[in-house]
């Protein structure tokens, strides 16, 4: 029985362990464009690392809330042992993509770094790969 369930949690993370790399994709792909806002880039980035973060906790089987909140999701990922590929500090500036930045423009005077938003997105996905694939 037990071991049913662990099959699908790791079915289920390995889901939205796949919408993480369509948002990845996305946001990758945007980049090239400068006819698409930071916003929908940073958007796209946060999601990716959201939903990597979600899947891991999801093969652990861990509840978690409804949040947008990267840090908070990073810091129960943790709590299972995992070495983070970030510090809190990294992923908690792309958490205003989520909801605040997607109705507001971003202001000129911080410019969003594209190339880093995706590299982190980038080792969140693979990092939550290799743990779901163990």
């Amino acid at each position: 029985m037990e071991n049913e369930k662990g099959k699908r949690q790791q079915e289920l993370a390995r889901l939205i362990l796949q919408k993480a790399r369509q948002d990845f994709d996305a946001a990758r792909n945007f980049s090239a464009s400068d006819k698409i806002a930071d916003e929908v880039i940073g958007f796209h980035a946060q999601q990716s690392i959201e939903k990597a973060l979600k899947a891991i906790l999801t093969r652990a089987g861990v509840e978690f809330e409804y949040t947008h909140d990267l840090v908070s999701l990073l810091e129960e990922a943790e709590k299972l042992g995992h070495k983070s590929p970030a510090q809190p500090d990294d992923v908690e500036e792309l958490t205003p993509f989520a909801v605040q930045f997607r109705y507001s423009i971003l202001s000129d005077d911080e410019p969003f770094d594209r190339q880093a938003a995706n590299q982190l997105a980038e080792k969140f996905i693979e990092w939550a790969r290799e743990i779901i694939e163990k």
